[in-house]
C-alpha cells in the first residue's frame, strides 16, 4: 500500500515553500521590505473586497472601502449576513490565493490571469474606493498587474502569479496572527469582536474558527494543486474471452 507520502510533487512543493520563506524574509528585513510592500498592498485590496463581495453575495449592499499605507482598510456595508461578510475577509484572502496557486499548478494561462486580476482590481477600485490613497495605489497595482501579464512570459509571468497567491496566503495567516493577538488581549475593534459584540462568543474563538479554515482551505488546495492524479488504467487490447 502506498504511504501518504507517494503521489506528491515534492519538488514543485519545495520550491513553492522556498518561495515562501523568500518572501517572509523579505518582511522581516529593515529597508528590503519595499520589495514586497505592493505584493502586501494587493493583500489589503482582496482582504477588504471579500467583505464587499460577501455582502453583496448574501443580499446586502457595498458601500465602499479605503486603504491606508500602513496597509490596514477599513470596508463599509450594509445587511447580508453579517457573520459571513465579518469572516470574508480573513477566509477570503485564503480561497483566493489558494485558487491562484492551484490554477498556477495546473498550468493555467498565467498571462491571462494577470490581466484580468489588473481589470478587475482596477474597476473594484474605482466602483468602491473612497481615499485618496487607495485609488491611487489602487490602479497603480491594477496597473502594474495588467502591464504583468502585457508583458511578462513564462515563466517570469507563472513566477508573479505563484507571488501574488502565496503572498495573499502568508498576509491572510499574519492578519489572524495578530488578530489572535488582539483578541486574547485587548479590545481593540476587529471583525472578530465585532462578531463576539453580535453573537456573544469571544473574539478568540472566532479567530481560531478563521485561522482553522483558513489552513483547511489552504491544505484542501495544496492537495489539489500538488497531489499527482492516478493515470487511468490502460484499456485491455482486443476482445475479452467468455469463461
Amino acid at each position: 500500500m502506498s504511504g501518504f507520502s507517494d503521489g506528491w510533487r515534492w519538488g514543485e512543493l519545495a520550491g513553492l515553500a522556498a518561495l515562501a520563506l523568500l518572501l517572509f524574509v523579505l518582511w522581516q528585513i529593515p529597508g528590503v521590505g519595499f520589495v514586497v510592500y505592493p505584493f502586501r498592498l494587493f493583500g489589503t485590496f482582496v482582504h477588504e473586497i471579500s467583505h464587499g463581495l460577501a455582502a453583496l453575495a448574501t443580499g446586502g449592499d457595498f458601500h465602499r472601502f479605503t486603504v491606508s499605507p500602513d496597509l490596514s482598510g477599513l470596508a463599509w456595508s450594509a445587511g447580508g449576513w453579517r457573520w459571513v461578510i465579518s469572516s470574508a475577509g480573513y477566509i477570503g484572502s485564503a480561497v483566493f490565493g489558494g485558487v491562484l496557486i492551484l490554477l498556477a499548478a495546473r498550468g493555467a494561462a498565467s498571462r491571462v490571469l494577470l490581466m484580468i486580476l489588473g481589470i478587475a482590481l482596477g474597476l473594484l477600485c474605482l466602483l468602491f474606493v473612497r481615499n485618496l490613497f487607495g485609488i491611487v495605489g489602487g490602479l497603480a497595482l491594477a496597473a502594474a498587474t495588467f502591464f504583468a501579464g502585457y508583458r511578462l512570459r513564462p515563466p517570469w509571468s507563472d513566477a508573479m502569479l505563484l507571488v501574488l497567491a502565496l503572498q495573499l496566503v502568508l498576509d491572510g495567516f499574519n492578519s489572524l496572527l495578530t488578530l489572535l493577538r488582539l483578541s486574547a488581549a485587548s479590545t481593540v475593534q476587529t471583525d472578530a469582536l465585532s462578531m463576539a459584540q453580535a453573537t456573544g462568543i469571544p473574539a478568540l474563538i472566532w479567530s481560531l474558527v478563521w485561522a482553522a479554515i483558513s489552513a483547511a482551505v489552504l491544505g484542501f488546495t495544496l492537495y489539489l494543486a500538488y497531489r499527482r492524479r492516478a493515470a487511468p488504467a490502460a484499456a485491455n487490447a482486443g476482445p475479452g474471452r467468455l469463461s
